[in-house]
């Protein structure tokens, strides 16, 4: 399969991908390239109802920089969560 990028959510996943990806894959991390933050994206799963809450807002304002800055009208991203469970 051919990527134009790949997000991780930490480092370490950032670490893991670099040492199996083909050379010259562009595999950055999701704080970087949609948040502009640095930060990593924590598994939400130790962090108990606010973790969950946390992450959802850190991922679906990452999400929507990122599609504008690639270019993808906002209109194609509703932002309706109704079908998240």
């Amino acid at each position: 399969m051919d990527f134009d990028l790949i997000l991780a959510m930490d480092r370490d996943n950032v670490a893991a991908l670099e040492k199996i990806a083909p050379p010259g894959t562009d595999i950055r991390l999701f704080g970087d390239a949609a948040l502009g933050t640095g930060e990593d994206i924590p598994d939400p799963y130790y962090g108990g109802p606010g973790g969950f809450e946390l992450v959802y807002t850190r991922l679906l304002t990452g999400c929507s920089s990122l599609l504008e800055t690639l270019g993808v009208e906002r209109a194609s991203c509703s932002g309706n969560t109704s079908s998240v469970r």
